[in-house]
């Protein structure tokens, strides 16, 4: 291929994909990627099936779909910087399936907070902050 040919191959693919790559949300620097704030956090837990599924993987008991291999690596992070990287719903999200597995699944709760918050830091945090935010 002669270089002006090759040129003009580039420039199409570069105004052929410009587009592609606005529709696309991008992850900002320093936060999760985006295609977790639009998880349907209501199905996953009301299905046991599937609420078992992604314990299983964050146990490292079962298969992890991507979504769930991402989230078992991201959350020790989370964790630790108070959910830093987190979007607003992100954020909203993590409170909400806290609360569920509180109250519903204490069992599940305990094992995941003995696996992933041995030294109670973190769950006393969040209990400081619930705590906070139900008295104001």
């Amino acid at each position: 291929m002669d270089g002006q040919l090759r040129a003009l191959v580039f420039t199409m693919l570069v105004v052929a994909l410009t587009p592609v790559s606005h529709s696309y949300q991008w992850p900002k620097p320093n936060t999760y990627m985006t295609r977790w704030d639009k998880v349907n956090l209501d199905e996953i837990l009301e299905s046991k099936r599937l609420l078992q599924h992604y314990f299983n993987c964050l146990m490292n008991k079962g298969p992890c779909p991507p979504d769930g291999q991402e989230l078992k690596r991201a959350l020790p992070e989370a964790l630790k910087t108070a959910c830093a990287k987190c979007s607003n719903s992100q954020r909203e999200g993590a409170i909400k399936v806290i609360k569920y597995l509180r109250e519903y699944e204490p069992k599940k709760f305990g094992i995941l907070a003995n696996k992933y918050d041995p030294q109670g830091v973190y769950r006393h945090r969040y209990l400081e902050s619930e705590y906070q935010s139900n008295s104001t």
